[in-house]
């Protein structure tokens, strides 16, 4: 996507840079607590009991040290000047990323400290007292908070064709990327409404052995899985049709729900694979891995049709511009007078 970075009001411009400050700042602590944790790991610390007998607690948390670090990154990029000169992968990458695993759970990150089992209100071991457990979660609700204003301000700035919400043209490829569309769509419903139906509190298709371990919790996570599987169906449903021209709301919220979608699906999937759980969940071990498998594919999916019908929008603004300062130009001539050129910024 070439870059096109537009003028943006001085207001919208504090406003950015004090949310990507801001999602820096709410990383931090996640980022601190993470370090001493991979370095209490390597001195044989840590939990080693439940599913942590078969996982190193050092080199998880060395690895969420390393993701953590990125999203403090991705917070100064959104923030500061230079990332805007930087490649736009570097930003789109991990903001896509980071997104798709904290924006959608701003809310929800409330609601699971309010019901909680209330043994988790006390330590729940001392290597892990729930007071960290609690900043843990504020960190992360205070950088989706903070992702969610910088980031479409950044794009909205440095892409600024991205949000021209114009009609799409017909293409080569426009038939496949509708059935693609299609596809994915069907997909993100089909995991999204048994999830949704299990959070009110369905039982068909359940395990009917292990009922019991559903809880307030499980029925919060379920609806919030469900509901952005069915935010992601409509999203790229309407991008890839723009049967909403002229909102970004669509292409943003594809954004997010294809993120959402393809980070928790992964990470689902991979230590699902890794791990036995120590309560096997309410749902049939089939059902979790198509959910996790067929719905990270999906969110890889909606991405690229997001991106595609974002740079085609582009690739159309561009020239509509392109017409009229031609044109522009021809009336003026006609005119007997000479085009002004605009002073370079």
């Amino acid at each position: 996507m070439a870059v096109s970075i537009g003028t943006t009001p001085p207001r919208w411009a504090r406003v950015q840079r004090v949310a990507g400050y801001g999602a820096a700042l709410a990383m931090l602590p996640y980022f601190v607590v993470k370090t001493v944790w991979t370095l209490d790991g390597l001195r044989g610390g840590g939990l080693h009991d439940g599913a942590w007998s078969r996982l190193d607690w050092s080199l998880i948390n060395g690895l969420t040290v390393g993701m953590a670090g990125a999203a403090i990154l991705l917070g100064l990029a959104l923030g500061q000047g230079w990332g805007m000169r930087i490649p736009g992968w570097t930003v789109l990458g991990p903001a896509w990323i980071g997104g798709g695993f904290l924006v959608p759970m701003i809310l929800v990150i409330p609601a699971l400290l309010a019901v909680a089992p209330e043994g988790e209100a006390a330590p729940v071991t001392p290597a892990v007292p729930s007071w960290e457990l609690i900043m843990l979660s504020l960190s992360f609700a205070g950088f989706g908070l903070a992702v969610a204003i910088a980031f479409p301000l950044y794009v909205r700035h440095r892409w600024p064709d991205a949000f021209t919400g114009r009609a799409p043209t017909a293409g080569a490829t426009r038939a496949v990327q509708g059935t693609v569309a299609t596809v994915a769509a069907a997909v993100a419903v089909g995991i999204g409404l048994p999830q949704m139906y299990w959070s009110l509190g369905g039982t068909a298709g359940l395990n009917q052995a292990t009922l019991d371990n559903r809880d307030g919790q499980w029925h919060l996570l379920t609806g919030n899985s469900g509901l952005w599987a069915l935010i992601a169906a409509w999203s790229v449903w309407t991008v890839t049709r723009r049967t909403a021209a002229g909102s970004p709301i669509p292409l943003l919220l594809s954004w997010i729900a294809s993120g959402f979608l393809f980070a928790w699906g992964s990470w689902k999937a991979v230590f699902a694979f890794a791990v036995v759980p120590d309560f096997p969940p309410p749902e049939p071990l089939w059902a979790l891995a198509g959910i996790n498998h067929f719905g990270a594919l999906a969110g890889l999916a909606i991405l690229l049709l997001a991106l595609m019908s974002t740079a085609r929008a582009s690739e159309t603004a561009q020239k509509v511009t392109a017409r009229g300062d031609v044109s522009g130009h021809h009336r003026l001539s006609l005119e007997g007078r000479r085009p002004t050129r605009s002073p370079d910024l």
